[in-house]
């Protein structure tokens, strides 16, 4: 684990054309969760940089100590004049407090365990912002988003396990309780923002 004041990045150099036009940068930091059982990462930084200035242009953020924005969120360095228009108004009723930078918005992605994975955001990056890749690449992020997405629901099966058990028992499975139940729910990650 890097501590926090130590951060090294290492850009990925993204192409169109095959010449450089932006860079994606990839920081995860892990350490084992609640019960010191298993690897939990606690946060990422997937960041989209601009290859003319080295600015963001685009972040997907997750932080498992997060208290004031959501817990995972996308943030854009983009403006656009009738978004601005609108979070002006609102500073002028106290409610923002940056209304003409579109990046101190955090829009929210769906907490600690349904956050969008490394994946989704590469396939963005080739689908919709038409950055180049190789042959096999659709087959490789879509394997990567599964293990992702199984790490998850194991996950959610751990924090909620009479939810899961009642879930299995409705196909057919029987489940039958530990002989020394703990079934304590793990709440946290459901109702952060």
């Amino acid at each position: 684990m890097r501590p926090e004041g130590e951060k090294r990045d290492r850009h990925i150099p993204l192409m169109v054309g095959g010449d450089v036009f932006a860079a994606l940068s990839v920081v995860l930091y892990q350490d084992l969760d609640r019960t010191g059982e298993y690897l939990k990462t606690w946060r990422t930084d997937f960041s989209v940089y601009s290859a003319l200035d080295n600015n963001p242009l685009l972040r997907l953020e997750y932080r498992a100590d997060m208290h004031t924005e959501p817990i995972s969120h996308w943030q854009f360095h983009a403006e656009r004049g009738a978004f601005t228009h609108l979070l002006t108004h609102a500073q002028a009723h106290g409610r923002v407090k940056n209304p003409h930078s579109l990046a101190s918005l955090h829009l929210p992605t769906g907490g600690e365990r349904f956050r969008p994975s490394l994946e989704d955001l590469i396939e963005f990056l080739i689908r919709d912002c038409g950055v180049d890749s190789v042959p096999g690449w659709e087959d490789a992020v879509r394997e990567g988003r599964e293990v992702w997405r199984r790490r998850q629901l194991r996950a959610a099966g751990r924090d909620l396990q009479a939810e899961a058990a009642e879930v299995l028992e409705q196909h057919g499975w029987e489940v039958h309780p530990p002989r020394d139940p703990d079934l304590q729910e793990w709440l946290t990650p459901y109702r952060r923002w």
